[in-house]
């Protein structure tokens, strides 16, 4: 398990969503006080996952959560990091309802089933971006996350690129 993202919904309940890079994003209900489980909750909910053939690894990872507008929205990064250049990480959200999900992508397809509306991908300069978190400042809010920039020898750089909100509640990021 890794990329741990503590979140409290509409209703004040606090979970913890995190990421296992062969199994999918999990999200659990955590009492604030202790950062356990509360006794008798149902330890996990899957809320994602990268369905691939068997012996290779599902590559999803840095699970990240917000409330806006009456839905939960999940961004996650999909692929692989960490190659330089050679990256192929993209960016991932999806929207609920429910805090619990089922978390959809713009097409209406699970996330579940390794779907998602793209919200972020490379160009020729900035490889494998991903590993995002949403900043809110304000009324406004920005996707933070790392690329890899082809023009300095493929080194790990910071990204901040401010989201912008369609009429019917979906995000948009540019490079």
């Amino acid at each position: 398990a890794n990329d741990p993202n503590p979140f409290a919904d509409r209703a004040g309940s606090h979970w913890l969503c995190l990421a296992s890079f062969w199994s999918g994003i999990k999200l659990f209900r955590i009492d604030p006080a202790t950062g356990k489980p509360p006794p008798g909750e149902r330890p996990m909910h899957s809320l994602a996952s990268r369905p691939v053939p068997e012996g290779a690894p599902g590559a999803i990872e840095a699970p990240f959560m917000i409330e806006r507008g009456g839905y939960y929205y999940l961004f996650a990064s999909y692929d692989y990091c960490c190659k330089g250049v050679n990256s192929s990480y993209y960016v991932v959200v999806g929207r609920s309802r429910e805090v619990i999900g089922p978390y959809v992508g713009r097409d209406g397809k699970s996330m579940r089933e390794g779907y998602g509306t793209l919200l972020l991908q490379g160009n020729r300069r900035f490889r494998g971006p991903g590993h995002q978190a949403v900043l809110r400042d304000r009324d406004r809010d920005y996707l933070v996350y790392h690329a890899y920039d082809e023009q300095h020898e493929g080194k790990a750089t910071l990204r901040i690129s401010p989201i912008v909100w369609t009429d019917d509640g979906w995000p948009t990021v540019e490079l």
